[in-house]
């Protein structure tokens, strides 16, 4: 169908096949044998004017969905302003992955309350702010298809052409924007990989685990996440650490460090709320 090529976007070189969503932590499909889903998506679906003809995306600032997670997806051009708000930490898994930790305790997301609303003043992640579109990769065409969750309940019929997806058979403005936002996210994702790649191949991430207690006895211990090893960066040799100078590599490795300060955040947020 001749409008569905609108919605494709051909790999540039070099870039990542991967996505956040890849990692251990991610919700996995119910289907046995079937591919993890990506964090928050229960239904992704590419884009079609068939599939897709008289939706709308409702406007609303609710966070409802990303309630359930206690760490979210960064790409490195976000670590400026994540790490006033967030502990930074690497996923064990393949591919390592940048993450914002949101909560101490499982399936809670200390910056999103029963209402929907976002912590206000708090940064929100790139990831978050893309739902419900996402990326979809055709492997045998080397390009990515701009898909929608089918189950986001923004996704509704109604009349009017304000927030409709398609017009008259055509892409809307809507969908333009959300085209656009996420290239710069997949591109953002091809230099993280190459960020975490590095980290990898110098060997400087580090197994960790933080202890956390609330002033009313509660504890809990967070395990099953990475850090920047600050010994092994510090006798880190020459030409490796030149080598992270140029790749513009060094300011998010401190960004990171500097961000463990946060942990304090979560614990006070996790005392306000009682969790």
């Amino acid at each position: 169908m001749a409008a569905e090529r609108d919605f494709t976007w051909s790999r540039p070189p070099d870039m990542a096949e991967n996505d956040p969503s890849a990692s251990s932590s991610m919700p996995a499909a119910t289907a046995e044998g079937a591919a993890p889903l990506p964090l928050f998506y229960r239904r992704p679906a590419p884009l079609s004017a068939l599939r897709h003809f008289g939706l709308s995306l409702s406007a609303t600032d609710s966070f409802a969905f990303a309630r359930d997670a206690n760490a979210i997806p960064l790409n490195v051009s976000e670590f400026s302003l994540a790490a006033r708000h967030y502990p930074i930490v690497f996923t064990p898994t393949d591919p390592v992955t940048p993450v914002a930790v949101v909560g101490i305790a499982k399936s809670r997301n200390l910056f999103v309350d029963a209402a929907g609303k976002w912590l206000a003043g708090a940064y929100i992640p790139a990831y978050v702010r893309r739902y419900p579109f996402l990326f979809i990769e055709d492997k045998e065409k080397d390009e990515f298809i701009l898909g929608i969750d089918d189950a986001a309940k923004a996704l509704r019929e109604e009349a009017g052409e304000k927030d409709r997806l398609f017009w008259e058979g055509k892409p809307t403005s809507l969908i333009e924007r959300a085209m656009a936002f996420c290239k710069e996210y997949q591109s953002d994702l091809n230099f993280t990989r190459k960020f975490c790649a590095a980290l990898e191949e110098d060997r400087l991430l580090a197994d960790k685990e933080a202890g956390v207690a609330l002033k009313d006895g509660k504890k809990f211990r967070l395990t099953g996440f990475r850090i920047v090893d600050e010994a092994k960066f510090d006798k880190l040799p020459a030409k490796p650490l030149l080598q992270l100078r140029r790749r513009r590599f060094m300011h998010p490795i401190y960004l990171h460090m500097i961000s463990t300060a946060n942990w304090a955040t979560l614990v006070d947020l996790a005392a306000q709320q009682g969790d």
